[in-house]
């Protein structure tokens, strides 16, 4: 254990207590050098110390090492992003004729192909898991015209995922450990239980009623590899970091300078809290401060961050067993913005105060595939839950109060959570009734 940022280190092993998080890691990179703390254990039952080491499912962090595989690809010359998918994969069938013929990469890559974003198809193992789940795409609703609507897709990745192995003529996991990780020196970065099985690694756990047990299920399966399927160390993620800061690796670069860049500029606004997203990565600002994000969450069982203040050249990552992170890691990310970029804290945002009878307006189920938020009035409060209507023992987060920005009630905080930046918005049709919600980057449809 590193004796730097000793007041870093309190807070982690106080937060970890606090948010029911048995163990985690935290990885700093600041002025060029690496810092790693650790706190807990990989798994409540066995009582094994986490490491430097010690792997985590990294969750969505793992949708950047997608597009960089494809990405590659198109520095080859095999692939076009604004070329429609369906001429790499005419097999491709989809529930929206139109849109089959006209969703491009880039779409994939920006959360904007329109079809439905959260719906976990379970496809077994072997090799052929994404081309099974990419065989069930006309299953999924075409919420929205192609290049629309951002609403952070899963699926999205899936295909992406698909489209890299078929260019490649390799298993997607191959595809993004000669591409990527061997150049980058990650070899503590693997996506199959098999090689998990082989290091140090945690075992994720859900959290009931403030108290976390362990689970007995990884939480995502091989089609949901290139979505967010990869174990990684906080090690490795900082040398992930490091190559999108300063384009610095151990080998030869995966990615030209050039495309490495244009993976972070913005292509398009998103969906609150996320402002811009590039080619994968996610951007927002902290007051000021440009920031370029992603991080990710397996079934409330592991949750990570991962943060980059280019300006500052300095990056975060906390890695974490359980669905406490979710708490935790923002707090941690926090700290480190403040006390290690010198970026102030921003103050909280005023709310203001709806009429109990008008929060019955906003109440009711929005809904992205497997994923739903049911809004409830209870009392005087407006109170916001997840759901996971596709997987009945999936361990879900307590239910939350929302608080409005302004008198029309669009824009959002969660008091629970962080009441300093919107969190969402209602949307709302062209007579005024309220028919989505952004929220978490998705953009959810009133039932």
């Amino acid at each position: 254990m590193t004796a730097r940022y000793p007041e870093l280190q309190t807070l982690l092993d106080e937060a970890a207590r606090e948010t029911a998080v048995p163990g985690a890691v935290v990885g700093i990179l600041r002025e060029g050098e690496e810092t790693v703390l650790t706190t807990g254990v990989t798994n409540l039952g066995s009582g094994r110390p986490v490491r430097e080491d010690t792997l985590f499912m990294i969750g969505s962090t793992t949708k950047t090492c997608t597009a960089a595989a494809l990405l590659a690809l198109a520095e080859d010359g095999v692939l076009d992003l604004d070329e429609p998918v369906v001429r790499y994969l005419p097999e491709l069938e989809l529930a929206d004729p139109v849109a089959r013929k006209e969703i491009t990469a880039r779409h994939l890559l920006t959360h904007t192909a329109g079809f439905l974003g959260d719906r976990d198809l379970e496809t077994g193992w072997g090799d052929d898991a994404l081309e099974a789940a990419v065989g069930r795409f006309a299953e999924l609703p075409q919420s929205f015209p192609p290049g629309e609507v951002f609403s952070y897709s899963n699926t999205g990745f899936v295909l992406a995922g698909r489209l890299a192995e078929v260019l490649a003529g390799a298993p997607f996991e191959d595809v993004v450990r000669t591409r990527l990780l061997e150049p980058l020196g990650m070899r503590d970065s693997v996506f199959l239980p098999w090689e998990v099985l082989t290091r140090d690694h945690v075992t994720g756990h859900a959290v009931r009623d403030g108290v976390a047990a362990v689970e007995h299920r990884v939480g995502l399966g091989r089609a949901g590899g290139p979505a967010g399927g990869l174990w990684s160390s906080a090690r490795d993620q900082l040398r992930w970091a490091r190559f999108f800061l300063t384009g610095e690796t151990s080998g030869t670069p995966p990615l030209g300078d050039a495309t490495r860049e244009a993976m972070w500029r913005p292509q398009r606004p998103a969906a609150l809290p996320i402002e811009e997203v590039g080619l994968s990565w996610l951007r927002t600002r902290h007051g000021d401060t440009e920031v370029v994000r992603h991080g990710g969450n397996v079934g409330f069982l592991q949750v990570s961050e991962f943060v980059t203040l280019p300006g500052a050249g300095m990056a975060i990552t906390v890695l974490t067993n359980s669905g406490g992170g979710a708490a935790l890691g923002p707090r941690i990310v926090d700290w480190c913005v403040e006390n290690l970029a010198g970026v102030p804290r921003m103050p909280a945002r005023p709310t203001l105060a709806k009429p109990v009878e008008r929060l019955a307006e906003y109440a009711g189920r929005y809904r992205t595939g497997d994923l739903a938020i049911d809004v409830t009035v209870s009392g005087a409060a407006l109170l916001a839950r997840l759901v996971f209507t596709g997987d009945a023992d999936a361990a879900v987060p307590p239910a939350f109060e929302i608080a409005f920005l302004d008198e029309d009630g669009g824009d959002i905080v969660t008091r629970a959570a962080d009441p300093r930046s919107r969190a969402g918005r209602f949307l709302r049709d062209a007579r005024g009734r309220i028919t989505m919600l952004e929220y978490g980057g998705r953009t959810a449809k009133r039932d």
